[in-house]
């Protein structure tokens, strides 16, 4: 079910009329754990048995760590393996064999065909990591095995942010689950502020931009002016997309008294690797740093060894978004950009500070972030090739280019106003909204704007895919 369909606005209309009259968690928490399956089903009715697998596995394991010291290391390979072999089952076990094949196939050893050719889960790549991560936490003792199932089963498939993240964490929403809660104006005026700002940044931004993008990469022999303007389009596409879907989900959490943790934070604006990865898909980036990362031995065993982990925790996240070499390499790019910055980081002098040289920072950040989304975009290896011969070479249709980029301007400007407005109306990312009277002006200019420009069929998010 799409956030940007008009099943969506009916279904959640229907959920929060049920969940205000209903008062209590103790009756909501039921009423929300349907409703999110009844939503989940929207995407496959099959699908829903395994997200009800994955969670059931999870919340089996962490009562037999809690209640078996131990033997916990057993329970937690095994509440950690079934998610993981379900992830790996739908969306890793062709590439795998097929990688294997082409590998024999080089020395003279071709194996038979093995292929599955499933459908891939909406959203599996997120619920899997929320319920491994949960079980790491119990196995660690930061978090209390949970008990009622209802809760549980809940925190696993809350509907908001199912299907494409946050990907959230058993110490921030299951006691928001358990609790009683109080929707108060904070709650309202934020949530209203997070939709309307989520739906600008999908219906308006990301989906005016996709056929511009689309129809340029569908083209042969690109110029390398060309690969630029639609490199920076998907660049902002990808964000007004991903993130977008974010504040929605987050706002629509605020309507009934949650909220998610924070997954954008004005990522464009970063100043350098690590900054960008605290700022883009934060609970990605954390999940990562806390059960890849720090399981690798992090910064504790060396210098070496922590470029490494870098290294290998960044390739890995690349291929967390999909079987498919490209992601592989992406991952592998920021790790490795990541690690230039760690070693020039140690070794600059002091006159590279000062606020020329933050410009200069974040100008250079901007640029290797878009050249990153030429491999995260561009899945054919031979025309990934071809994009960076015609960089070098190709500077034909440049002013093609210039008119792309201007027809491209309206909506990255609106990017860059939605940020600053946030920045300076939401701050920390909860409470209420500053200066009420101000943002009715911005609602009502939000909503304007999504009516008369918004795209009415820009399709699914682009991270369902993942």
């Amino acid at each position: 079910m799409l956030f940007n369909s008009f099943t969506f606005a009916v279904f959640l209309i229907v959920v929060l009329a049920i969940y205000r009259l209903l008062g209590t968690p103790r009756r909501q928490n039921p009423f929300l754990l349907v409703a999110s399956l009844v939503f989940y089903g929207f995407g496959g009715p099959w699908f829903v048995l395994l997200i009800l697998l994955c969670a059931l596995t999870a919340y089996t394991a962490g009562i037999m760590i809690e209640n078996n010291r131990d033997r916990s290391r057993a329970a937690l390979i095994l509440g950690a393996l079934i998610p993981l072999a379900i992830l790996f089952v739908f969306k890793y076990f062709d590439f795998f064999f097929e990688t294997v094949d082409a590998s024999l196939d080089a020395f003279g050893l071709p194996m038979s065909e093995v292929t599955l050719r499933l459908g891939l889960p909406i959203g599996i790549s997120f619920f899997t990591f929320q319920a491994v991560g949960y079980v790491a936490d119990v196995h660690r003792g930061s978090v209390p095995a949970e008990r009622n199932a209802i809760d549980f089963f809940l925190f696993v498939t809350f509907f908001p942010q199912l299907v494409a993240g946050p990907i959230e964490r058993a110490d921030h929403l299951l006691p928001q689950i358990k609790k009683p809660r109080r929707v108060t104006d904070a709650d309202i005026g934020g949530g209203v502020f997070l939709i309307l700002q989520g739906f600008a940044k999908k219906v308006v931004i990301a989906d005016n931009i996709k056929p511009i993008v689309d129809t340029l990469f569908a083209l042969d022999g690109l110029s390398g002016p060309l690969i630029i303007a639609a490199l920076i389009g998907f660049t902002f596409q990808i964000y007004g997309d991903f993130s977008g879907y974010s504040d929605i989900a987050r706002g629509v959490s605020r309507l009934m008294g949650f909220e998610l943790l924070e997954n954008f934070h004005r990522p464009y604006w970063a100043r350098n690797p690590s900054d960008f990865w605290r700022r883009w898909h934060m609970t990605l980036s954390n999940w990562f740093r806390d059960y890849v990362y720090i399981a690798l031995g992090g910064n504790r065993s060396g210098p070496t060894r922590t470029l490494v982990n870098l290294l290998a925790t960044m390739t890995l996240s690349g291929l967390w978004h999909g079987a498919s070499v490209n992601f592989v390499l992406w991952g592998a790019f920021h790790g490795v950009i990541l690690i230039g910055h760690r070693l020039w980081r140690d070794s600059k002098p002091k006159a590279m500070d000062g606020p020329i040289a933050a410009l200069a920072s974040r100008a250079a950040m901007f640029a290797f972030t878009v050249y990153g989304w030429m491999l995260f975009r561009v899945t054919d290896w031979g025309t990934l090739k071809s994009y960076h011969q015609s960089l070098v070479t190709d500077t034909t249709q440049g002013s093609l280019a210039i008119i792309t980029l201007v027809t491209l301007l309206p909506y990255i400007a609106l990017a860059v106003i939605i940020d600053l407005v946030e920045s300076r109306a939401l701050p920390t990312g909860y409470g209420e909204p500053r200066g009420r009277f101000v943002l009715a002006g911005y609602f009502a200019a939000l909503t304007l704007i999504i009516v008369v420009y918004g795209a009415a069929s820009g399709g699914e998010f682009i991270y369902f895919k993942f």
